[in-house]
């Protein structure tokens, strides 16, 4: 009878000690056009896009990741440390600009004049599954 309990105990204390399962959840940007774009994403913790002073030194030269070619698309994987942004912060916004305006415009003039192709903004997780995790453009 000792056995059995022992073992049944052990059983209990290796399932409940296993890490709990975090989900990807990729999202997607479809770029469906015919232009190159680029975007950012940014919550309350960061501040409103137009509030970067140059966007050289807060994406550090690191432009790939966030350029999208021409009818393709770009995937974001979003764990549950965007549910704890959601819910600290209130929202998160994905910015999407051409990327030769990016290139070839000043940043100053591109904050002042709101020079963007589309913002989504997202105030719940389920947001972004009312979107089925995807931002088009278009």
């Amino acid at each position: 009878m000792f056995k059995k309990i022992f073992f049944i105990c052990c059983v209990i204390v290796l399932l409940s000690a296993c890490p709990a399962y975090h989900p990807l959840y990729p999202l997607s940007i479809i770029n469906h056009s015919d232009e190159d774009i680029f975007w950012l994403s940014m919550s309350a913790r960061d501040g409103e896009w137009y509030e970067i002073i140059s966007i050289d030194s807060y994406m550090g030269g690191q432009y790939d990741k966030h350029v999208i070619l021409r009818e393709s698309s770009s995937r974001d994987d979003l764990t549950d440390g965007i549910k704890t942004t959601l819910n600290l912060y209130g929202w998160i916004k994905y910015t999407l600009f051409n990327y030769d305006s990016i290139k070839t415009v000043p940043w100053q003039r591109i904050c002042e004049e709101r020079i963007i192709l589309k913002e989504v903004r997202f105030d719940s997780w389920e947001d972004f599954e009312r979107c089925n995790f995807e931002i088009t453009y278009p």
